[in-house]
């Protein structure tokens, strides 16, 4: 007996620990969990109730775990048409994950049968809602024309509320994963952006011309302005300079012959501090100089009379001579 002893501790052990795995299991925080008692659901044990939980025996209780996480699947290319009868070739994808647990195991029960059952709701909303919208709403210049986000929130909205009343399963998202244009369409594409390129560069030119004029008017009116303010400043100063010149007038109108002088020397001076220069001209003919003729003369004038007055001296002391010499003729003839 006691040499079987330990081997029925063992056995014991064994058992225990089969009996714990049975009645015992561990529930993951990414995963729900739904345990079913003889194929009906005796309760739902969500991510926030991750730990360990007992059950009953299989084939008494059964454990159906189900992953929680966000997950994402897209479908092949397919050739759709839109609303003014172009043909585009689109991706769509979708994210989705479980959100009843209880729901989804009546409807589905395993999680690769749901993805086929969202594809073909999605695939029949997005040819519907494609056909209501034109190619320009996908393909454009003017991201403000293009209208994605509308039209993928149609996508979602459409399947959203039926997956989720069917099957347990929430929709977070519907997208356009991929977007091709066929050659025939792609041409007129270009084309048609071409036209949209040269129509706004024809309204921002128009535009660009108009603010041109716009500025214009504007700077003209003020420049207008600032010439009248200008010429009625320089009028004012004229003014006052003729009011200031004529006080000079009459003095110049009382001595004419030195008002001419002065000017004669101010236009020499002028003419000097013009630069260097050489000038040979007839100072009887050239009114400026003939200043430089008067002085000429005036110096020729000089000279005689320094001459004349010398000639003046040597005559009178002659005539004094004379008176002498008369004197003492008049002496002799007295006696």
């Amino acid at each position: 007996m006691s040499r079987n002893l330990p081997t029925l501790l063992i056995a014991l052990f064994v058992i225990v620990v089969i009996l714990a795995m049975m009645c015992a299991f561990q529930v993951r925080f990414t995963e729900t969990v739904v345990v079913t008692r003889f194929d009906k659901i005796e309760r739902v044990i969500p991510p926030d109730q991750a730990g360990l939980h007992l059950k009953l025996p299989w084939p008494i209780d059964r454990v159906h775990r189900y992953d929680a996480r966000l997950r994402t699947f897209d479908t092949e290319f397919r050739q759709l048409g839109t609303k003014d009868q172009r043909t585009i070739i689109l991706r769509p994808y979708a994210t989705w994950r479980i959100k009843d647990a209880k729901k989804f195991l009546m409807a589905l029960g395993r999680e690769d049968a749901a993805v086929p059952k969202i594809r073909d709701m999605m695939e029949n909303q997005v040819s519907v809602v494609l056909r209501t919208h034109p190619l320009d709403d996908l393909v454009n210049v003017d991201r403000q024309k293009m209208k994605f986000a509308e039209i993928e929130g149609k996508f979602l909205s459409g399947i959203k509320d039926a997956v989720e009343q069917a099957y347990g399963i929430e929709v977070v998202s519907v997208g356009i994963k991929r977007l091709n244009i066929p050659g025939s369409v792609t041409k007129e594409v270009f084309t048609r952006m071409k036209e949209d390129r040269q129509k706004t560069i024809k309204q921002l030119t128009a535009e660009g011309e108009a603010e041109a004029k716009k500025i214009r008017a504007e700077a003209d009116e003020i420049s207008k302005k600032i010439l009248a303010r200008a010429e009625a400043y320089a009028k004012t100063i004229e003014g006052q300079g003729d009011a200031e010149a004529a006080k000079y007038y009459k003095i110049f109108a009382e001595n004419r012959t030195l008002s001419d002088f002065l000017k004669k020397l101010e236009t020499v001076r002028k003419i000097f501090e013009a630069g260097q220069m050489t000038l040979i001209m007839d100072a009887n003919t050239f009114v400026p100089f003939d200043i430089l003729k008067d002085a000429t003369k005036s110096v020729d004038h000089e000279a005689p009379e320094t001459v004349g007055r010398s000639g003046n001296t040597d005559a009178t002391d002659g005539e004094q001579v004379s008176d002498g010499n008369e004197e003492d003729r008049n002496e002799e003839d007295g006696a």
